[in-house]
């Protein structure tokens, strides 16, 4: 199952018919930087002791373990374990899941996910949604797995939706002054874009989850580059290390200031041309108009 934009229905300009070219987004290396491909050394975090809990579900049983889905460290951890109120029940877990799973497969499907934004009092493309598939550590859109609903849910403390809901506006709050939960969301949200097989983030999607996963962080070169993206026909695919680049572009960067040498995808150097030889024009026109016309 690729792609579903049922849980994110912002739409592009993109044509649809433009042909397909493969992203011309490439690293660049000087000889007094880095390789693009250590951009993940340029954004990784420090090594945390961070225990989070991953479960195995078997016979309504579950087994802590330091590793969540797919082999991955557990973006968030317990962040909120000083604050635990209760324990969850295994029971009202897999009930809870029963009452949004699909009628025929094992799992939270588009038309669960709806109902369950419903009750959560969002709508699917809310940014807590989103927020809400990185607190399960959800491999796919517009899909919950039995796995990750429960075992995210156990780790965020919630048996019920009441909880879900509380606990997601609490993630959202610390968002808004944690930047390194936040970078751990925002990274998590390329891989939540990927289609299944694919390293790329389609240009479409990669312009919708940018300004998804910016709801409480929106850079104000933000509206620009998604501005200049739209116009690029020639590019239809975003790679993991522009899309970690740009957290960094767009928090440290000034288009005055910018500096062409340093480890940059080449994709940036193009915005920044751009950009400075727009704002050149429109000062150059202005200077152009008479006195009259200016007033």
């Amino acid at each position: 199952m690729g792609n579903c934009l049922t849980c994110f229905q912002t739409t592009t300009n993109n044509n649809d018919n433009k042909p397909t070219v493969e992203p011309t987004v490439e690293p660049r290396t000087t000889n007094n930087t880095v390789d693009r491909g250590e951009t993940d050394e340029l954004l990784s975090e420090s090594p945390a002791h961070i225990t989070s809990l991953s479960t195995d579900i078997r016979n309504g049983s579950f087994k802590k373990s330091s590793v969540g889905l797919n082999g991955n460290i557990n973006a968030v951890g317990d962040v909120f374990a000083a604050g635990k109120e209760h324990s969850v029940s295994d029971n009202t877990l897999n009930a809870l899941f029963e009452e949004y799973k699909d009628d025929e497969e094992d799992a939270i499907l588009s038309e669960g996910i709806e109902r369950l934004c419903s009750d959560l009092g969002y709508k699917p493309d809310d940014f807590a949604i989103l927020v809400l598939a990185w607190r399960l550590d959800a491999s796919q859109m517009c899909r919950f797995t039995k796995t990750e609903f429960i075992q995210g849910l156990q780790q965020m403390n919630c048996d019920n939706v009441g909880d879900i809901r509380i606990r997601l506006k609490q993630t959202i709050e610390k968002l808004k002054t944690n930047s390194e939960m936040f970078k751990k969301l925002y990274r998590f949200t390329f891989r939540f874009g990927l289609e299944e097989g694919h390293r790329i983030v389609s240009l479409e999607m990669a312009i919708i989850l940018w300004r998804l996963v910016f709801s409480v962080h929106t850079p104000s070169i933000l509206d620009k580059w998604l501005n200049y993206l739209e116009q690029r026909s020639d590019i239809r695919g975003v790679p993991k290390d522009t899309w970690n680049m740009f957290l960094n572009f767009a928090e440290t960067c000034d288009i005055t200031s910018y500096d062409d040498t340093e480890a940059w995808p080449s994709l940036f150097d193009d915005f920044v041309e751009y950009e400075t030889d727009r704002t050149n024009q429109n000062i150059t026109q202005k200077d152009r108009q008479s006195p009259s016309d200016q007033l």
